[in-house]
């Protein structure tokens, strides 16, 4: 198993095959929905693995966690990944 560790610099326009997302404290005023999405975004990037799990550790959760569970739902059902 690999880990790479990284503040928010990957957020955008990197890609890593087959990876999992994990986001530390997920709740903070830094990760609103836009960030927490495109962060989610980095995983599954693969045609073999297209299912990355992505997983918000956080103290409560916030509305712009909800609204990007919402957010990549609705992208993940219009791009067929029930």
């Amino acid at each position: 198993m690999k880990i790479i560790i990284t503040t928010t610099i990957l957020e955008r326009g990197v890609t890593f095959p087959s990876v999992d997302v994990v986001i530390f404290d997920a709740g903070h005023e830094v990760f609103d929905e836009a960030a927490l999405v495109q962060i989610a975004g980095r995983a599954g990037r693969s045609e073999d693995d297209p299912r990355g799990e992505v997983i918000f550790f956080h103290d409560g959760k916030t509305e712009a966690m909800v609204q990007a569970i919402n957010a990549i739902k609705q992208m993940n059902k219009r791009g067929g990944l029930h």
